[in-house]
């Protein structure tokens, strides 16, 4: 298995802030599809935005360019909002951008 990097609680926190200047000043554009570990899961920042129900985060991420289907432990940003029970309107905002189930 390839090494991730851990999510640090400064760049958990930016997102659970919903508030972009906060997370631009955690997360570099290369880190956009990255990776990250939180606890024993992947996430990128897009799909645990997407857990976290973070719009202001998730719309940035999407304009940025993330990719919307970035696969972090086998699971798209879509599929992370199946299984944690995000909100339609994210998974509406997912599907528009081209989110798949993959």
């Amino acid at each position: 298995m390839l090494s991730a990097q851990k999510m640090s609680q400064e760049k958990m926190k930016a997102i659970y802030s919903d508030d972009i200047a906060t997370f631009k000043k955690q997360f570099a554009p290369g880190d956009y599809n990255k990776c990250f570990l939180v606890g024993d899961i992947l996430y990128s920042p897009l799909g645990f935005s997407v857990m976290s129900d973070r719009k202001n985060i998730i719309n940035f991420l999407l304009d940025s360019k993330a990719n919307v289907n970035k696969k972090c432990q086998n699971k798209t940003p879509l599929e992370v909002a199946d299984e944690t029970k995000g909100s339609e309107e994210v998974k509406r905002i997912l599907i528009a951008k081209g989110g798949n189930r993959i």
